[in-house]
């Protein structure tokens, strides 16, 4: 999947306005990676677009250590937000597109992979 495919699919799910689409797109990725072991960063660029697999990098290369083990979800729709300018209220419903766009562009074992990874709060979001 390419990276307008991506696009257009988190359009199509719900969030009409392209440019809230594209935001919400990247600040989920690079967020998402600052939760992840690098290794499995490393994998999962290897499935993403070449545009979102550098936010999936830049997200990892902004750790401050060790991937954290434990981050409140809002703390999660905070760090999309911040990246997205947008509000943590405003980009709750978009992430969950986004979520569910992602789940179709990686392998199932890929996600399966990932989400194991994630912290438990935003673990159940992608199970959602």
């Amino acid at each position: 999947m390419q990276t307008e495919e991506f696009i257009n699919r988190v359009e199509q799910a719900g969030i009409s306005d392209r440019t809230v689409a594209t935001n919400v797109s990247f600040a989920t990725i690079e967020a998402l990676c600052l939760h992840l072991p690098q290794e499995e960063i490393r994998q999962m660029t290897s499935q993403l677009p070449s545009e979102l697999s550098q936010a999936a990098l830049k997200g990892g290369q902004q750790q401050t250590g060790e991937a954290d083990s434990k981050v409140e979800l809002e703390d999660f729709y905070t760090e999309v937000a911040t990246r997205a300018d947008m509000s943590a209220d405003d980009v709750r419903e978009p992430v969950r597109v986004v979520i569910n766009t992602f789940k179709k562009a990686v392998t199932t074992g890929e996600f399966v992979d990932v989400t194991f990874e994630l912290p438990a709060d935003i673990n159940t979001l992608l199970a959602s």
